[in-house]
């Protein structure tokens, strides 16, 4: 089995405070001390594995996901996972632009990218036997997430390469998310996209139609000239917005997005 090593104690510059970090290294790492491995980002960290000091009893179960995929020759390599857990304020982390529908939210998400570029990143790279650039860099998330996982990708693709938007909210701040992808990226890009057919949700009043949404999302970037080999979209009949449907979706993602046929 994977091992999970918990930082509790990272200090984040930008935010001032500590914050924890979640990291799921394969069993192979400590067995070949000379091998370097990809990395998939993720946000809720808290949510992610099957831990003892994981929030909720339903989680993504990440960690044994992995091992089983490896196990099993499912996957082309191993991956390293670092996971971060989101400060209080989780709205605001993940909300790349003003909205005034929820203006008690405080749009931080460019503050995020930041933390992810300058500082999640090079502690990374500089503790671990990474592989860096975009074909070895994944940023995974669901819901709210799931549209930082777009927001990051668009902005840094020299870093980030591989795009798992998972429920992903892109009817957020008046469909920003659609204006934001205003045109098809010129550099190697692997995006995966999801949605239940019953996710619909009501979050500070807001109703938000995950089924209707998410597939027009995904006919946008296909009108901007994205090939399928470049995107997919998985559509789960009669899936919910909750971490037991995103675990049962996840082994689809990493076949489709951390494969590379």
């Amino acid at each position: 089995m994977g091992k999970i090593t918990i930082i509790d104690d990272f200090y984040s510059p930008l935010n001032k405070f500590n914050r924890t970090l979640r990291i799921y290294t394969p069993d192979s790492y400590d067995e070949d001390p000379d091998r370097r491995y990809p990395v998939i980002y993720m946000t809720d960290a808290q949510n992610v594995y099957c831990h003892p000091r994981s929030a909720q009893i339903d989680t993504w179960c990440v960690n044994r996901t992995l091992d089983e995929m490896s196990a099993n020759g499912e996957l082309d390599r191993e991956w390293i996972v670092c996971a971060i857990d989101h400060e209080i304020d989780r709205f605001g982390e993940y909300t790349p632009w003003p909205y005034p529908a929820a203006s008690v939210f405080d749009p931080r998400g460019r503050q995020f990218l930041n933390n992810l570029t300058e500082f999640f990143i090079p502690y990374m790279n500089s503790h671990y036997r990474t592989l860096t650039g975009p074909q070895n860099t994944a940023f995974v998330g669901s819901s709210l997430g799931g549209l930082m996982a777009l927001f990051c990708g668009r902005e840094r693709p020299d870093v980030i390469g591989r795009i798992g938007a998972v429920s992903p909210s892109v009817m957020w701040a008046d469909f920003r998310c659609f204006e934001h992808w205003n045109s098809k990226l010129d550099v190697w890009t692997k995006i995966y996209i999801d949605m239940g057919t019953e996710e619909r949700i009501v979050v500070q009043g807001i109703y938000m139609d995950y089924a209707s949404i998410v597939g027009d999302f995904y006919e946008h970037l296909m009108r901007l000239g994205y090939k399928d080999y470049e995107v997919t979209l998985n559509v789960e009949e009669g899936g919910i917005h909750y971490e037991a449907d995103w675990a049962r979706r996840f082994p689809y993602l990493c076949k489709v997005l951390l494969n590379d046929d």
